[in-house]
Protein backbone atom coordinates (compact mmCIF):
# COMPACT_ATOMS: atom_id res chain seq x y z
CA UNK A 1 0.00 0.00 0.00
CA UNK A 2 2.87 2.62 1.15
CA UNK A 3 4.93 1.46 -1.75
CA UNK A 4 1.55 2.09 -4.14
CA UNK A 5 0.96 5.45 -2.78
CA UNK A 6 4.13 6.40 -3.12
CA UNK A 7 4.78 5.78 -6.43
CA UNK A 8 1.73 7.51 -7.43
CA UNK A 9 2.69 10.91 -5.71
CA UNK A 10 5.89 10.36 -7.38
CA UNK A 11 4.05 10.03 -11.06
CA UNK A 12 1.86 13.32 -9.84
CA UNK A 13 4.92 15.07 -9.51
CA UNK A 14 6.54 14.12 -12.84
CA UNK A 15 3.76 14.73 -14.58
CA UNK A 16 2.82 18.09 -13.17
CA UNK A 17 6.83 18.86 -13.31
CA UNK A 18 6.40 17.98 -17.49
CA UNK A 19 3.13 20.11 -17.85
CA UNK A 20 4.06 23.09 -15.60
CA UNK A 21 7.64 23.46 -16.13
CA UNK A 22 9.57 20.93 -19.28
CA UNK A 23 6.64 21.28 -21.92
CA UNK A 24 6.40 25.97 -21.24
CA UNK A 25 10.02 25.93 -21.03
CA UNK A 26 10.25 23.82 -24.12
CA UNK A 27 7.49 25.83 -25.72
CA UNK A 28 9.56 29.01 -24.50
CA UNK A 29 12.63 27.38 -26.42
CA UNK A 30 11.30 25.92 -29.47
CA UNK A 31 9.45 30.19 -30.02
CA UNK A 32 12.49 31.37 -29.31
CA UNK A 33 14.82 29.35 -31.25
CA UNK A 34 11.85 30.29 -34.56
CA UNK A 35 12.45 34.06 -33.36
CA UNK A 36 16.13 34.04 -33.20
CA UNK A 37 16.34 31.85 -36.94
CA UNK A 38 13.85 34.47 -38.10
CA UNK A 39 16.32 37.24 -36.86
CA UNK A 40 19.34 35.97 -38.10
CA UNK A 41 18.07 34.82 -41.58
CA UNK A 42 16.60 38.59 -42.13
CA UNK A 43 20.13 40.23 -40.57
CA UNK A 44 21.60 37.70 -43.51
CA UNK A 45 19.38 39.02 -46.29
CA UNK A 46 20.04 42.82 -45.07
CA UNK A 47 23.73 42.33 -45.26
CA UNK A 48 23.07 41.02 -49.10
CA UNK A 49 20.35 44.09 -49.68
CA UNK A 50 23.02 46.02 -48.11
CA UNK A 51 25.53 44.80 -50.44
CA UNK A 52 23.70 44.86 -53.68
CA UNK A 53 22.60 48.40 -52.80
CA UNK A 54 26.61 49.47 -52.72
CA UNK A 55 26.36 47.42 -56.35
CA UNK A 56 23.41 49.37 -57.08
CA UNK A 57 24.54 53.05 -56.60
CA UNK A 58 27.99 52.07 -57.78
CA UNK A 59 26.61 50.77 -61.57
CA UNK A 60 24.25 53.98 -61.51
CA UNK A 61 26.61 56.19 -60.99
CA UNK A 62 28.80 54.72 -63.76
CA UNK A 63 26.08 54.86 -65.82
CA UNK A 64 25.53 58.63 -65.16
CA UNK A 65 29.19 59.05 -65.49
CA UNK A 66 29.46 57.22 -68.91
CA UNK A 67 26.70 58.96 -70.72
CA UNK A 68 27.71 62.60 -69.34
CA UNK A 69 31.17 61.69 -70.53
CA UNK A 70 30.13 60.66 -74.10
CA UNK A 71 27.97 64.20 -74.24
CA UNK A 72 30.76 66.03 -73.15
CA UNK A 73 32.88 64.60 -75.74
CA UNK A 74 30.47 64.88 -78.70
CA UNK A 75 29.22 68.53 -77.82
CA UNK A 76 32.65 70.06 -76.75
CA UNK A 77 33.58 73.03 -78.52
CA UNK A 78 30.51 73.44 -81.10
CA UNK A 79 30.70 69.55 -82.11
CA UNK A 80 34.77 70.24 -83.16
CA UNK A 81 35.30 66.72 -82.42
CA UNK A 82 32.33 65.61 -84.44
CA UNK A 83 33.80 67.33 -87.59
CA UNK A 84 37.02 66.11 -86.84
CA UNK A 85 35.10 62.17 -86.83
CA UNK A 86 33.80 63.17 -90.34
CA UNK A 87 36.77 63.90 -92.15
CA UNK A 88 38.48 60.73 -90.57
CA UNK A 89 36.41 58.72 -93.00
CA UNK A 90 38.61 59.35 -96.39
CA UNK A 91 40.58 57.05 -98.78
CA UNK A 92 43.58 59.40 -98.45
CA UNK A 93 45.57 57.73 -96.18
CA UNK A 94 47.79 60.84 -95.22
CA UNK A 95 44.18 62.86 -94.59
CA UNK A 96 42.87 60.02 -92.25
CA UNK A 97 46.06 59.63 -90.79
CA UNK A 98 46.37 63.69 -89.97
CA UNK A 99 42.49 64.16 -88.82
CA UNK A 100 42.48 60.86 -86.46
CA UNK A 101 45.71 62.18 -84.54
CA UNK A 102 43.69 65.37 -84.51
CA UNK A 103 40.79 63.66 -83.01
CA UNK A 104 42.67 61.63 -80.97
CA UNK A 105 44.28 64.63 -79.12
CA UNK A 106 40.81 66.26 -78.88
CA UNK A 107 39.51 62.48 -77.11
CA UNK A 108 42.49 63.35 -74.53
CA UNK A 109 41.93 66.92 -74.17
CA UNK A 110 37.90 66.26 -73.39
CA UNK A 111 38.27 63.10 -71.55
CA UNK A 112 41.31 63.43 -69.29
CA UNK A 113 43.69 60.57 -68.97
CA UNK A 114 41.37 58.10 -67.53
CA UNK A 115 42.03 54.93 -67.11
CA UNK A 116 38.66 53.05 -66.95
CA UNK A 117 37.92 54.16 -70.58
CA UNK A 118 38.37 51.31 -72.92
CA UNK A 119 38.11 52.84 -76.16
CA UNK A 120 36.03 55.45 -78.23
CA UNK A 121 34.65 54.29 -81.71
CA UNK A 122 33.07 56.29 -84.30
CA UNK A 123 30.63 54.40 -86.45
CA UNK A 124 30.56 55.45 -89.93
CA UNK A 125 27.73 55.30 -92.04
CA UNK A 126 29.55 53.71 -95.00
CA UNK A 127 31.21 50.79 -92.85
CA UNK A 128 34.33 52.44 -92.23
CA UNK A 129 34.99 53.24 -88.31
CA UNK A 130 37.84 55.36 -86.35
CA UNK A 131 38.37 54.49 -83.09
CA UNK A 132 41.39 55.78 -80.07
CA UNK A 133 42.75 54.11 -77.40
CA UNK A 134 42.50 50.24 -77.41
CA UNK A 135 41.96 48.42 -80.77
CA UNK A 136 38.32 47.03 -81.08
CA UNK A 137 37.50 43.05 -81.52
CA UNK A 138 34.09 43.16 -82.18
CA UNK A 139 32.54 43.39 -85.63
CA UNK A 140 30.85 45.86 -87.02
CA UNK A 141 27.83 43.28 -87.77
CA UNK A 142 27.73 42.20 -83.89
CA UNK A 143 28.08 46.04 -82.43
CA UNK A 144 25.17 46.77 -85.03
CA UNK A 145 22.88 43.99 -84.15
CA UNK A 146 22.74 44.87 -80.06
CA UNK A 147 20.03 46.48 -78.66
CA UNK A 148 21.74 49.48 -77.14
CA UNK A 149 22.84 49.96 -81.16
CA UNK A 150 19.17 49.96 -82.43
CA UNK A 151 17.51 51.80 -79.34
CA UNK A 152 20.17 54.80 -80.24
CA UNK A 153 19.56 54.93 -83.59
CA UNK A 154 15.98 54.59 -83.40
CA UNK A 155 16.25 57.96 -81.08
CA UNK A 156 19.43 60.54 -81.76
CA UNK A 157 21.09 62.67 -79.96
CA UNK A 158 19.98 60.22 -76.82
CA UNK A 159 22.96 58.55 -74.93
CA UNK A 160 21.70 54.59 -74.84
CA UNK A 161 23.77 51.97 -72.21
CA UNK A 162 24.66 48.80 -72.89
CA UNK A 163 27.03 46.22 -71.05
CA UNK A 164 29.23 43.24 -72.09
CA UNK A 165 30.52 40.44 -70.15
CA UNK A 166 33.76 39.77 -72.00
CA UNK A 167 36.91 41.94 -73.66
CA UNK A 168 35.54 44.21 -76.11
CA UNK A 169 39.04 45.43 -77.18
CA UNK A 170 42.39 43.65 -77.82
CA UNK A 171 43.53 44.56 -74.57
CA UNK A 172 43.48 42.34 -71.72
CA UNK A 173 42.36 44.86 -69.41
CA UNK A 174 38.94 44.26 -69.78
CA UNK A 175 39.04 40.66 -70.11
CA UNK A 176 36.35 39.32 -67.29
CA UNK A 177 35.37 42.45 -66.20
CA UNK A 178 32.23 44.03 -66.56
CA UNK A 179 32.22 46.72 -69.56
CA UNK A 180 30.04 50.06 -70.05
CA UNK A 181 29.08 50.60 -73.36
CA UNK A 182 27.56 54.68 -73.67
CA UNK A 183 26.44 55.03 -77.30
CA UNK A 184 24.71 58.39 -79.40
CA UNK A 185 23.57 58.42 -82.68
CA UNK A 186 24.22 62.29 -84.04
CA UNK A 187 21.10 64.04 -85.67
CA UNK A 188 22.28 66.00 -88.67
CA UNK A 189 22.07 69.06 -86.02
CA UNK A 190 24.98 67.73 -84.33
CA UNK A 191 27.14 65.62 -87.50
CA UNK A 192 26.38 68.57 -90.27
CA UNK A 193 28.52 66.36 -92.22
CA UNK A 194 25.67 63.45 -92.04
CA UNK A 195 29.05 60.97 -91.80
CA UNK A 196 29.12 59.22 -88.80
CA UNK A 197 26.45 56.97 -87.66
CA UNK A 198 27.14 56.04 -84.09
CA UNK A 199 29.43 57.29 -81.49
CA UNK A 200 30.43 54.79 -78.76
CA UNK A 201 32.37 55.00 -75.59
CA UNK A 202 33.34 51.53 -73.92
CA UNK A 203 34.60 52.08 -69.98
CA UNK A 204 35.53 49.23 -67.62
CA UNK A 205 32.99 49.00 -65.09
CA UNK A 206 34.19 48.24 -61.44
CA UNK A 207 30.62 46.95 -60.47
CA UNK A 208 32.42 44.13 -62.01
CA UNK A 209 34.91 43.94 -59.60
CA UNK A 210 32.88 44.89 -56.73
CA UNK A 211 30.67 41.88 -57.49
CA UNK A 212 33.61 39.45 -57.56
CA UNK A 213 34.42 41.02 -54.43
CA UNK A 214 31.37 40.36 -52.54
CA UNK A 215 31.00 36.85 -54.33
CA UNK A 216 33.97 35.91 -52.14
CA UNK A 217 32.01 36.39 -48.92
CA UNK A 218 29.91 33.10 -49.18
CA UNK A 219 27.31 34.49 -46.42
CA UNK A 220 26.33 37.01 -49.47
CA UNK A 221 26.24 34.17 -51.92
CA UNK A 222 26.70 34.72 -55.58
CA UNK A 223 25.49 37.91 -57.47
CA UNK A 224 25.08 38.33 -61.07
CA UNK A 225 23.14 41.18 -63.17
CA UNK A 226 20.45 40.34 -65.24
CA UNK A 227 18.79 42.32 -67.81
CA UNK A 228 14.31 43.00 -67.41
CA UNK A 229 14.10 39.85 -69.83
CA UNK A 230 16.21 37.63 -67.80
CA UNK A 231 19.11 37.43 -69.75
CA UNK A 232 22.40 37.18 -68.01
CA UNK A 233 24.74 40.64 -68.26
CA UNK A 234 27.12 39.71 -65.97
CA UNK A 235 28.19 36.59 -64.14
CA UNK A 236 31.48 35.46 -62.21
CA UNK A 237 30.87 32.14 -60.82
CA UNK A 238 28.67 30.04 -62.95
CA UNK A 239 25.35 31.72 -60.96
CA UNK A 240 23.16 31.40 -64.05
CA UNK A 241 23.48 27.49 -63.01
CA UNK A 242 21.75 28.21 -59.77
CA UNK A 243 18.39 29.54 -61.72
CA UNK A 244 15.32 27.40 -61.64
CA UNK A 245 13.92 26.56 -64.36
CA UNK A 246 10.59 28.30 -65.99
CA UNK A 247 10.84 30.41 -62.55
CA UNK A 248 11.09 34.29 -63.61
CA UNK A 249 13.17 34.87 -60.59
CA UNK A 250 13.89 38.65 -61.61
CA UNK A 251 10.50 39.52 -61.09
CA UNK A 252 10.54 38.81 -57.37
CA UNK A 253 12.06 40.41 -54.92
CA UNK A 254 13.06 37.31 -52.37
CA UNK A 255 11.89 33.99 -53.33
CA UNK A 256 13.44 30.47 -52.59
CA UNK A 257 13.33 27.60 -54.79
CA UNK A 258 15.33 23.87 -54.77
CA UNK A 259 17.82 23.18 -57.01
CA UNK A 260 19.10 20.04 -57.12
CA UNK A 261 17.37 18.96 -53.78
CA UNK A 262 19.10 22.04 -52.49
CA UNK A 263 17.09 24.90 -51.12
CA UNK A 264 18.39 28.45 -52.32
CA UNK A 265 17.27 32.26 -51.05
CA UNK A 266 17.11 34.52 -54.19
CA UNK A 267 17.54 37.93 -53.71
CA UNK A 268 16.62 41.18 -56.24
CA UNK A 269 16.97 44.58 -56.18
CA UNK A 270 16.89 46.91 -59.18
CA UNK A 271 19.24 50.19 -60.43
CA UNK A 272 16.37 51.95 -61.80
CA UNK A 273 18.45 53.97 -64.41
CA UNK A 274 19.64 51.20 -66.05
CA UNK A 275 16.73 48.80 -65.11
CA UNK A 276 19.63 46.11 -64.60
CA UNK A 277 18.77 43.52 -61.67
CA UNK A 278 20.75 42.58 -59.20
CA UNK A 279 20.18 39.14 -58.16
CA UNK A 280 22.00 37.22 -55.05
CA UNK A 281 22.09 33.62 -54.76
CA UNK A 282 22.58 32.30 -51.36
CA UNK A 283 22.35 28.24 -50.00
CA UNK A 284 19.78 28.63 -47.12
CA UNK A 285 22.21 26.51 -45.47
CA UNK A 286 24.85 29.20 -45.54
CA UNK A 287 22.22 31.43 -44.22
CA UNK A 288 21.50 29.28 -41.00
CA UNK A 289 25.03 28.28 -40.64
CA UNK A 290 25.43 30.85 -37.40
CA UNK A 291 21.80 29.86 -36.13
CA UNK A 292 22.40 25.97 -36.10
CA UNK A 293 25.34 26.32 -34.07
CA UNK A 294 23.31 28.59 -31.93
CA UNK A 295 20.49 26.56 -31.67
CA UNK A 296 22.88 23.40 -31.02
CA UNK A 297 24.06 25.45 -27.90
CA UNK A 298 20.54 26.17 -26.86
CA UNK A 299 19.53 22.62 -26.89
CA UNK A 300 22.44 21.27 -25.62
CA UNK A 301 22.47 23.60 -22.79
CA UNK A 302 18.32 22.52 -22.31
CA UNK A 303 19.19 18.81 -21.74
CA UNK A 304 22.10 19.71 -20.03
CA UNK A 305 19.54 21.84 -17.16
CA UNK A 306 16.86 18.99 -17.19
CA UNK A 307 19.32 16.54 -16.91
CA UNK A 308 20.68 18.27 -13.55
CA UNK A 309 17.10 18.80 -12.74
CA UNK A 310 15.96 15.20 -13.12
CA UNK A 311 18.74 14.22 -10.77
CA UNK A 312 17.18 17.02 -7.97
CA UNK A 313 14.33 16.00 -8.23
CA UNK A 314 14.96 12.23 -7.73
CA UNK A 315 17.22 13.41 -4.68
CA UNK A 316 14.25 15.73 -3.28
CA UNK A 317 11.52 13.13 -3.71
CA UNK A 318 13.18 10.16 -1.57
CA UNK A 319 13.86 13.01 1.11
CA UNK A 320 10.19 14.33 0.94
CA UNK A 321 7.93 11.70 0.31
CA UNK A 322 8.06 9.52 3.05
CA UNK A 323 7.60 12.63 5.68
CA UNK A 324 4.92 13.97 3.49
CA UNK A 325 3.03 10.74 3.52
CA UNK A 326 3.78 10.12 7.40
CA UNK A 327 2.00 13.80 8.04
CA UNK A 328 -0.49 12.75 5.63
CA UNK A 329 -1.55 9.68 7.50
CA UNK A 330 -1.63 11.81 10.47
CA UNK A 331 -4.00 14.48 9.22
CA UNK A 332 -6.52 11.53 8.28
CA UNK A 333 -5.93 10.38 11.33
CA UNK A 334 -7.14 13.81 13.08
CA UNK A 335 -10.02 14.08 10.45
CA UNK A 336 -11.01 10.85 11.87
CA UNK A 337 -11.47 12.44 15.76
CA UNK A 338 -8.48 10.93 16.70
CA UNK A 339 -6.43 13.18 18.83
CA UNK A 340 -3.60 11.09 19.83
CA UNK A 341 -1.81 11.18 17.23
CA UNK A 342 2.09 11.93 17.15
CA UNK A 343 4.50 11.57 13.93
CA UNK A 344 7.98 10.60 14.49
CA UNK A 345 9.81 13.97 12.62
CA UNK A 346 11.62 12.62 9.73
CA UNK A 347 13.46 13.97 6.42
CA UNK A 348 14.55 17.50 5.87
CA UNK A 349 14.66 20.37 8.40
CA UNK A 350 11.73 22.04 7.01
CA UNK A 351 9.80 18.76 7.08
CA UNK A 352 10.61 18.35 10.70
CA UNK A 353 9.81 21.29 11.40
CA UNK A 354 6.10 21.11 9.85
CA UNK A 355 5.62 17.31 11.42
CA UNK A 356 6.86 19.91 15.14
CA UNK A 357 4.01 21.86 14.23
CA UNK A 358 1.74 19.18 13.46
CA UNK A 359 2.24 17.38 16.71
CA UNK A 360 1.62 20.88 18.65
CA UNK A 361 -1.20 21.07 16.61
CA UNK A 362 -2.56 18.33 17.51
CA UNK A 363 -1.92 18.58 21.43
CA UNK A 364 -3.21 22.69 21.44
CA UNK A 365 -6.50 21.15 19.78
CA UNK A 366 -7.30 18.71 21.79
CA UNK A 367 -7.04 21.57 24.15
CA UNK A 368 -9.29 23.67 22.57
CA UNK A 369 -11.83 20.98 22.52
CA UNK A 370 -11.73 20.27 26.04
CA UNK A 371 -12.03 23.99 26.97
CA UNK A 372 -14.86 24.43 24.87
CA UNK A 373 -16.59 21.53 26.12
CA UNK A 374 -15.94 23.19 29.68
CA UNK A 375 -17.13 26.67 28.12
CA UNK A 376 -20.32 24.79 26.72
CA UNK A 377 -21.42 22.84 29.56
CA UNK A 378 -20.95 26.50 31.99
CA UNK A 379 -23.09 28.19 29.18
CA UNK A 380 -25.19 26.07 29.13
CA UNK A 381 -25.82 26.23 33.46
CA UNK A 382 -25.96 30.15 32.68
CA UNK A 383 -29.08 29.47 30.09
CA UNK A 384 -30.61 27.25 32.75
CA UNK A 385 -30.29 29.96 35.12
CA UNK A 386 -31.68 32.15 33.03
CA UNK A 387 -34.86 30.34 32.15
CA UNK A 388 -35.37 29.81 35.86
CA UNK A 389 -35.36 33.92 36.21
CA UNK A 390 -37.55 34.52 33.95
CA UNK A 391 -41.75 34.91 33.99
CA UNK A 392 -43.81 32.13 32.70
CA UNK A 393 -44.49 33.51 29.39
CA UNK A 394 -48.29 31.80 29.32
CA UNK A 395 -48.69 33.28 32.84
CA UNK A 396 -48.31 36.81 31.76
CA UNK A 397 -50.18 36.50 28.02
CA UNK A 398 -53.07 34.68 30.11
CA UNK A 399 -53.12 37.59 32.62
CA UNK A 400 -53.15 40.07 30.01
CA UNK A 401 -56.29 38.18 28.28
CA UNK A 402 -58.06 38.06 31.53
CA UNK A 403 -57.18 42.03 31.66
CA UNK A 404 -58.75 42.49 28.29
CA UNK A 405 -61.68 40.55 29.07
CA UNK A 406 -63.00 42.30 32.14
CA UNK A 407 -62.13 45.76 30.51
CA UNK A 408 -64.22 44.83 27.91
CA UNK A 409 -67.03 43.73 30.00
CA UNK A 410 -66.36 47.04 31.82
CA UNK A 411 -66.43 49.11 28.26
CA UNK A 412 -63.38 50.32 28.93
CA UNK A 413 -62.25 49.66 25.21
CA UNK A 414 -59.02 51.86 25.52
CA UNK A 415 -57.61 49.25 27.96
CA UNK A 416 -58.56 46.25 25.56
CA UNK A 417 -56.89 47.46 23.00
CA UNK A 418 -53.60 48.46 25.10
CA UNK A 419 -54.14 44.85 26.49
CA UNK A 420 -54.32 43.40 22.75
CA UNK A 421 -51.70 45.31 21.23
CA UNK A 422 -49.17 44.22 24.64
CA UNK A 423 -50.18 40.24 24.13
CA UNK A 424 -49.13 40.64 20.23
CA UNK A 425 -45.89 42.10 21.28
CA UNK A 426 -45.25 39.67 24.13
CA UNK A 427 -46.06 36.71 22.06
CA UNK A 428 -44.05 37.96 19.44
CA UNK A 429 -40.86 38.05 22.20
CA UNK A 430 -41.87 34.41 23.55
CA UNK A 431 -42.05 32.81 20.45
CA UNK A 432 -38.91 30.78 20.30
CA UNK A 433 -39.78 28.13 18.13
CA UNK A 434 -39.56 30.75 15.19
CA UNK A 435 -36.41 33.15 15.08
CA UNK A 436 -37.78 34.50 11.40
CA UNK A 437 -41.19 35.90 10.03
CA UNK A 438 -43.08 37.63 7.38
CA UNK A 439 -42.65 41.47 7.03
CA UNK A 440 -46.58 41.64 7.43
CA UNK A 441 -46.47 39.94 10.59
CA UNK A 442 -43.60 42.24 11.87
CA UNK A 443 -45.88 45.09 10.39
CA UNK A 444 -48.51 43.78 12.66
CA UNK A 445 -46.02 43.80 16.03
CA UNK A 446 -45.30 47.46 15.00
CA UNK A 447 -48.61 48.34 15.19
CA UNK A 448 -49.49 47.16 18.61
CA UNK A 449 -46.75 48.71 19.53
CA UNK A 450 -47.25 52.18 17.99
CA UNK A 451 -50.71 52.02 19.26
CA UNK A 452 -49.01 51.68 23.16
CA UNK A 453 -46.44 54.35 22.29
CA UNK A 454 -49.58 56.93 20.47
CA UNK A 455 -51.17 56.76 24.15
CA UNK A 456 -48.29 57.15 26.07
CA UNK A 457 -46.52 59.94 24.06
CA UNK A 458 -50.18 62.05 23.44
CA UNK A 459 -50.03 61.41 19.60
CA UNK A 460 -47.36 63.90 19.58
CA UNK A 461 -46.08 61.71 16.63
CA UNK A 462 -47.26 60.28 13.08
CA UNK A 463 -46.10 57.43 11.19
CA UNK A 464 -46.26 56.51 7.41
CA UNK A 465 -45.73 53.24 5.43
CA UNK A 466 -44.67 52.72 2.10
CA UNK A 467 -44.47 49.11 1.65
CA UNK A 468 -44.38 47.62 -1.50
CA UNK A 469 -46.87 44.94 -2.16
CA UNK A 470 -44.08 42.09 -2.77
CA UNK A 471 -42.39 42.50 0.06
CA UNK A 472 -45.50 41.23 2.50
CA UNK A 473 -44.35 37.80 2.02
CA UNK A 474 -40.64 37.93 2.81
CA UNK A 475 -38.95 36.68 5.66
CA UNK A 476 -37.18 38.81 8.35
CA UNK A 477 -36.05 38.32 11.69
CA UNK A 478 -38.67 38.94 14.57
CA UNK A 479 -38.48 42.19 16.36
CA UNK A 480 -35.84 44.25 14.12
CA UNK A 481 -38.39 47.01 13.43
CA UNK A 482 -39.67 48.10 16.53
CA UNK A 483 -36.15 48.75 18.40
CA UNK A 484 -35.39 51.35 15.67
CA UNK A 485 -38.75 52.82 16.13
CA UNK A 486 -38.48 53.32 19.67
CA UNK A 487 -35.37 54.84 19.57
CA UNK A 488 -36.68 57.55 17.17
CA UNK A 489 -39.78 58.17 19.53
CA UNK A 490 -37.68 58.11 23.22
CA UNK A 491 -34.74 60.24 21.48
CA UNK A 492 -35.02 61.18 18.41
CA UNK A 493 -38.24 63.55 19.43
CA UNK A 494 -37.37 64.05 22.78
CA UNK A 495 -37.54 67.56 24.12
CA UNK A 496 -39.35 68.35 20.33
CA UNK A 497 -42.65 70.32 21.46
CA UNK A 498 -43.08 72.51 18.31
CA UNK A 499 -43.03 70.01 15.67
CA UNK A 500 -45.17 66.77 15.32
CA UNK A 501 -42.64 63.98 15.02
CA UNK A 502 -42.95 62.20 11.99
CA UNK A 503 -41.72 58.04 11.39
CA UNK A 504 -41.66 56.68 7.63
CA UNK A 505 -41.00 53.03 7.59
CA UNK A 506 -40.55 52.00 3.71
CA UNK A 507 -39.68 48.36 2.42
CA UNK A 508 -39.54 47.59 -1.19
CA UNK A 509 -37.37 44.85 -3.63
CA UNK A 510 -34.00 45.39 -5.25
CA UNK A 511 -31.73 42.97 -7.10
CA UNK A 512 -32.41 40.37 -4.97
CA UNK A 513 -32.43 42.29 -1.59
CA UNK A 514 -34.95 43.59 0.62
CA UNK A 515 -34.43 46.54 1.94
CA UNK A 516 -35.99 48.39 4.99
CA UNK A 517 -35.63 52.20 5.83
CA UNK A 518 -36.99 53.80 8.69
CA UNK A 519 -36.29 57.85 8.90
CA UNK A 520 -37.48 60.43 11.40
CA UNK A 521 -37.22 64.32 11.50
CA UNK A 522 -35.99 63.70 14.92
CA UNK A 523 -33.31 65.83 16.71
CA UNK A 524 -30.44 63.50 15.05
CA UNK A 525 -27.88 62.22 16.13
CA UNK A 526 -23.41 62.33 16.13
CA UNK A 527 -20.95 60.42 14.83
CA UNK A 528 -19.92 59.28 18.41
CA UNK A 529 -23.66 58.53 19.66
CA UNK A 530 -24.59 56.79 16.40
CA UNK A 531 -21.37 54.63 17.08
CA UNK A 532 -22.38 54.17 20.57
CA UNK A 533 -25.71 53.20 20.11
CA UNK A 534 -24.56 50.27 17.51
CA UNK A 535 -22.29 49.19 20.64
CA UNK A 536 -25.20 49.02 23.37
CA UNK A 537 -23.93 52.04 25.15
CA UNK A 538 -25.54 54.30 27.40
CA UNK A 539 -27.65 56.97 25.42
CA UNK A 540 -29.63 58.46 28.53
CA UNK A 541 -32.56 57.42 30.01
CA UNK A 542 -34.84 54.51 28.79
CA UNK A 543 -30.94 52.65 27.99
CA UNK A 544 -32.98 49.87 26.63
CA UNK A 545 -33.53 51.26 23.62
CA UNK A 546 -29.84 51.56 22.32
CA UNK A 547 -29.58 47.88 23.52
CA UNK A 548 -32.20 46.92 21.19
CA UNK A 549 -30.52 48.77 18.20
CA UNK A 550 -27.39 46.85 19.45
CA UNK A 551 -28.66 43.60 19.25
CA UNK A 552 -30.82 44.61 16.13
CA UNK A 553 -27.56 45.04 14.28
CA UNK A 554 -25.67 41.91 16.27
CA UNK A 555 -28.62 39.78 14.95
CA UNK A 556 -28.62 40.98 11.53
CA UNK A 557 -24.52 40.34 11.70
CA UNK A 558 -24.75 37.00 12.98
CA UNK A 559 -27.83 35.70 10.13
CA UNK A 560 -26.71 37.61 7.00
CA UNK A 561 -22.59 38.51 7.63
CA UNK A 562 -21.11 41.92 7.62
CA UNK A 563 -22.48 43.51 4.54
CA UNK A 564 -25.63 43.26 5.83
CA UNK A 565 -25.52 45.44 9.43
CA UNK A 566 -27.59 48.54 10.33
CA UNK A 567 -26.31 51.47 8.63
CA UNK A 568 -27.40 54.93 10.35
CA UNK A 569 -27.35 58.64 8.74
CA UNK A 570 -28.07 61.40 10.43
CA UNK A 571 -27.80 65.17 10.54
CA UNK A 572 -28.09 66.94 13.96
CA UNK A 573 -31.17 68.66 14.23
CA UNK A 574 -33.00 67.43 11.16
CA UNK A 575 -32.73 63.61 10.84
CA UNK A 576 -32.21 60.13 11.22
CA UNK A 577 -32.07 57.47 8.42
CA UNK A 578 -32.04 53.88 9.41
CA UNK A 579 -30.99 51.26 6.70
CA UNK A 580 -31.44 47.41 6.60
CA UNK A 581 -30.59 45.33 2.89
CA UNK A 582 -30.86 41.44 3.81
CA UNK A 583 -30.53 39.04 0.85
CA UNK A 584 -34.86 37.69 0.12
CA UNK A 585 -36.28 34.90 1.68
CA UNK A 586 -40.13 33.91 1.42
CA UNK A 587 -42.13 32.08 3.14
CA UNK A 588 -43.09 28.89 1.50
CA UNK A 589 -46.73 28.41 0.87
Amino acid sequence: MWIDKKQKLKASYYRSFLALIVIPILLIIMISILIIRTMMMDSAILNIRRAQDNIVSTLGSEVKDVSLRLSHFVYVNGNEIMRNAAKTNTNDLKDKYHYTEILTESFNYAMVPIQDIVSAIFYMKDGDQTYMKDDPILTKEEISGSDWYQQALNEPNIVKVGFYNRSVTKSTRSAHSLTLVAALSPGIDVDRDNVVEMVALFVSSSTGKLIKEYNKEKILGSTMLMDQNGNTIFESENTKALMPDRVEIWKHSESQHKIDGKNYVYVVTEEPVSGLKVVSVVAAETLTKEFNRTAGVIVMVTIVLFSLFYFFSSYFLRNIIEPIHNTVEGMKKVEGGNLEVHIDPKGQAELRGMTHSFNRMTRRLKQLMTENEEQQKKKHQAEIRALQSQINPHFLVNSLNSIRFIAQVSKYEAIAKMAEALIKILSSSFRSSAGFYTLKEELEVLDGFIYLMKIRYSDSFDIQYHISEDTNSCLVPRLILQPIVENSIVHGFSGNEEEIGKIIVSAYREKGFLHLIIEDNGKGMTEDEIRRILEGGEMGEDDHTSIGISNVNTRLVLNYGEDCGLALESEKGRFTRTSIRIPIEEKEK
